[in-house]
């Protein structure tokens, strides 16, 4: 059997030359919106509790239903879709704040955290912080919003526009307070129950 070498390559030349002709280009607004759509993420992990200590000693505890990390991006961020609670805790290892939300982000090459939707967050005297957002600097060791705050003390409620404070919550500024209700216990309530 003998095989024509030049045949067979001219048969595919023609053959490439053809469906190069006839192919299907590649409309350049769909190839665009293929290239933007959401990012990837290279991390999801499920139930997940992250524990940071500082020269072996327990500084925060933070819990989620739900991690996705997204990584080699410019910006590599951490999010919190089911929400978290993170839990920061003093050199004798006692609780000093809480804090939750229904979604957050880490963004951790900035060392910012972001968390929205019903924030909580409570201090070592039972002073508690709602509000829809919330920006943590930890660098700075602040947390801020320019969001409606409620503040809850022992004694009294506070609303505002606004606060800043310090990361774990004992010391706090709002910016433009807008009311404020006392706080009173009914004489003939029993509080030792």
């Amino acid at each position: 059997m003998v095989f024509d070498i030049q045949g067979i390559f001219k048969s595919a030349v023609v053959i490439l030359l053809t469906s190069a002709l006839f192919s299907c280009q590649n409309d350049p607004e769909k190839v665009k919106a293929v290239g933007s759509q959401e990012k990837v993420p290279t991390e999801i992990s499920f139930e997940t509790e992250i524990l940071y200590s500082d020269s072996a000693v327990l500084r925060i505890k933070l819990t989620t239903p739900k991690l996705i990390r997204f990584s080699g991006e410019e910006t590599p961020y951490v999010e919190f879709p089911q929400g978290l609670m993170l839990t920061m805790f003093d050199s004798a290892g006692q609780v000093e704040t809480t804090l939750k939300a229904n979604y957050g982000v880490n963004y951790p090459n900035e060392r910012k955290i972001e968390v929205k939707k019903d924030v909580e967050v409570v201090n070592n005297t039972g002073e508690i912080l709602n509000t829809e957002h919330l920006i943590w600097l930890r660098d700075e060791s602040k947390i801020y919003t320019e969001e409606f705050v409620k503040i809850t003390t022992p004694d009294e409620i506070i609303y505002g526009d606004g606060l800043e404070a310090n990361e774990t919550f004992t010391k706090y500024r709002i910016k433009n307070i807008k009311g404020t209700i006392a706080v009173k216990e009914d004489e003939g309530s029993d509080t030792k129950k």
